[in-house]
């Protein structure tokens, strides 16, 4: 569910590797969002520059990576104008980099046509594409942009990239990782014939607009002509040779939410959380501070069993809680329940009470307690020290 207010347009971030994979993959749920008011944003992983350049006029670009570059980028802007004009961001530039460094392009990885139909790696790619970048670094670049667009929604490939292509592959895991890291909902592009759609899109209503931004793209398909028995078909021939003809919907398969991991420290808890940890510390002290107040006189021959077990357990709960959830809080709400449920065990039993005895063992259960809780409480939180010196992605 979104979680834009009322008062505002829902945003949309549409994450794609190349110029063109947005139109053929997603123009028509692109150009009805747009007519019905949604404020959509296509970002752009690579600027293609190892596709290939289909016409005559356009075969001199070929093997030159900067100039396909530049005729990709204008036939993907003149795409997006066709659909209506999302915004749109270059991954690792303005509005999709992380703050702390420089802008950078990362380069399409190149792929080639596997026996089947479907892409697959190319021998080598360029040190500086997509795929040879770290993966953290290209999911911090989405986070961004979902940052700066105040993203609601993320849609992007699914696992398999739609047809194979690595780039297609790589940006699918940055975008699920990022959109799970900023809580925003995920969804996948499927083919609406697959049985796994959770939401499709009509997108027949904008078929007009759909083929006029594939038109664009005259460097990487080539459109078959209006059919005038059927003005709605739009189909076209991939480099391949293979025919593709686009559906009358666009289906997307929503990313099942991982479930949230319990809060590993006291200082991640929510309010009610810290509340109720507190509380529960308060009554284990209670029970602790009970069980060594009835117990600590207890001997087996002349070893103090009963004092030993006793300390024991107050050592090893105020220390497991300090050392697990950081939390001098709930080490302070322990000590104060042991010296509680002692105190008040002692006044029920009055001056001549057995429970505490004015003996070796009696003294020791009297402070050792608070001595122990002191101690825990007083020592240095390390975990700041242990985040900075951790070893970084490089």
């Amino acid at each position: 569910m979104s979680k834009a207010p009322a008062t505002r347009p829902e945003r949309v971030l549409i994450v794609h590797a190349h110029p063109d994979d947005e139109t053929l993959s997603s123009g028509g749920t692109i150009a009805t969002l747009l007519e019905r008011g949604a404020e959509v944003t296509v970002l752009t992983a690579t600027r293609g520059e190892r596709g290939e350049m289909l016409t005559e006029q356009l075969a001199p670009l070929a093997g030159d990576p900067a100039r396909v570059a530049r005729h990709r980028e204008t036939e993907i802007a003149a795409a997006l104008a066709a659909l209506g004009g999302p915004q749109h961001l270059w991954l690792g530039g303005r509005g999709a980099r992380r703050t702390d460094l420089p802008e950078r392009r990362y380069v399409d990885s190149g792929m080639q046509w596997g026996p089947d139909g479907r892409a697959t790696a190319a021998d080598a790619a360029p040190a500086d594409s997509l795929t040879a970048a770290d993966l953290g670094e290209v999911v911090d670049d989405v986070r961004a942009a979902i940052r700066s667009t105040g993203a609601d929604a993320v849609i992007s490939y699914a696992d398999d990239g739609g047809y194979g292509h690595p780039d297609h592959v790589r940006m699918h895991h940055a975008a699920q990782y990022a959109a799970r890291a900023e809580e925003v909902p995920f969804s996948m592009i499927v083919d609406p014939a697959s049985g796994q759609a959770d939401v499709t899109v009509d997108v027949l209503p904008v078929r007009a607009k759909v083929r006029a931004a594939v038109e664009q793209y005259r460097s990487q398909v080539a459109v078959d002509p209006v059919d005038p028995a059927d003005p709605a078909a739009l189909s076209w021939v991939m480099p391949h040779g293979v025919r593709q003809h686009a559906p009358a919907v666009e289906a997307f398969r929503h990313d099942a939410a991982p479930q949230p991991a319990a809060p590993q420290t006291y200082a991640e808890m929510s309010g009610q959380g810290k509340v109720a940890a507190v509380v529960v510390s308060l009554l284990l002290g209670l029970l602790a501070g009970g069980l060594g107040t009835v117990t600590h006189q207890q001997t087996i021959g002349a070893f103090p069993v009963g004092l030993v077990v006793t300390t024991l357990i107050v050592l090893g709960l105020t220390v497991g809680v300090r050392l697990v959830y950081r939390s001098r809080a709930m080490v302070a709400a322990i000590g104060i329940g042991i010296l509680v449920a002692t105190q008040v065990l002692v006044s029920v039993g009055g001056e001549s009470s057995p429970l505490v005895l004015a003996n070796a063992a009696g003294y020791v259960w009297t402070f050792a307690p608070a001595v122990i809780a002191a101690l825990v409480l007083a020592w240095p939180d390390l975990s700041g020290l242990r985040s900075r010196t951790a070893p970084g992605r490089g």
